[in-house]
């Protein structure tokens, strides 16, 4: 597979030049008004180590651009910023998990993506067509791209939170309880886990970016304000289905035992039940005379005992709802 490569060039607020090569980088990192955004999908190490020798990046970014198992983090590189997310779609399973790496320089912004599924386009038409947002630069491209991945994962936990109340709305249908309510339970709870792992990291990204911004682009607080709060609105999310799961669990546990002792009770009634006859038939089988030995009405009398006492019993365990 070969690397895709994009370049979008802003000059003064306006839609410049589109897919330039590498070596036109340091020119428009030093020209004044300018914003370059160069994107590259599933890129080989050459790859970006050819971006990193043209603008200058340290070999770690390299390294942490390239590495699939990062936790979201935003770290400062010199004279620039490293920041690195999971973009996800889907229901948040392994496949729907994709590293974004992001790269902000002054007057410039490198994506790294690893996996096709981030809608770089909506990105890039949604934030052409504020020109004021163009003006503020990098910082700006950067939230641009960081409130379209937060605005996934709202979606993915719509999708997670529909599926936690179709589960919860079922939990009392005898004919779906038991081990497939706890299978759905189990795969839930993966998908709550792995989207923890994505958004609660993404506070702490969030609040640097919003910590670094500039006194001079003073107008972009609002923007990462927001974004905070959106961004801790998701974490607080998935910490909530995660409680909800997991009692989820712990009622099919309870559901489960108790539909056992009721199967229990049931068969230790009728135990009783039949116990009766055993008895009664066992006594009458001695080889003994007793009332009735030998006469006819003796056995009618013994099979009315057996019926009467069974009857008497089977009332008392359904009075008791044993039965």
């Amino acid at each position: 597979m070969t690397c895709e490569r994009r370049t979008r060039v802003w000059r003064g607020g306006a839609t410049g030049e589109h897919d330039l090569p590498l070596s036109e980088l340091p020119k428009l990192l030093a020209e004044d008004g300018t914003l370059t955004w160069v994107d590259l999908l599933d890129p080989k190490p050459d790859d970006v180590q050819e971006l990193a020798d043209a603008i200058g990046l340290d070999k770690h970014t390299v390294e942490d651009a390239l590495g699939e198992r990062e936790r979201p983090k935003a770290v400062r590189f010199h004279d620039y910023f490293f920041v690195t997310c999971f973009t996800v779609e889907g229901m948040a399973e392994d496949d729907d998990l994709h590293r974004l790496s992001i790269i902000v320089l002054p007057r410039a912004v490198v994506t790294v993506r690893l996996g096709n599924d981030f809608p770089i386009d909506t990105v890039e038409e949604t934030f052409s067509a504020d020109d004021d947002l163009v003006r503020l630069g990098a910082k700006a491209l950067l939230h641009a791209i960081l409130d379209t991945v937060v605005d996934d994962y709202f979606e993915v936990m719509t999708r997670i939170d529909d599926a936690v109340d179709d589960l919860e709305s079922g939990l009392f249908d005898q004919q779906h309880a038991g081990p497939a309510i706890a299978r759905k339970a189990f795969t839930l709870h993966k998908r709550i886990s792995r989207m923890r792992r994505v958004t609660l990291p993404m506070r702490e990204v969030v609040t640097t970016m919003l910590r670094r911004t500039d006194p001079e682009h003073h107008e972009l607080l609002p923007y990462y304000e927001d974004l905070y709060d959106h961004t801790m609105r998701v974490a607080e999310w998935s910490e909530s289905l995660r409680d909800t799961i997991e009692s989820v669990q712990d009622t099919n546990l309870a559901l489960g035992d108790a539909a056992l002792n009721n199967v229990m009770k049931k068969l230790t009634s009728w135990a009783a039940i039949i116990a009766v006859p055993t008895a009664i038939t066992g006594w009458y089988g001695q080889n003994i005379p007793y009332p009735g030995f030998g006469e006819v009405w003796g056995f009618w009398f013994s099979t009315a005992l057996m019926v009467a006492i069974a009857v008497v019993l089977y009332v008392a365990f359904k009075r008791r709802n044993w039965l």
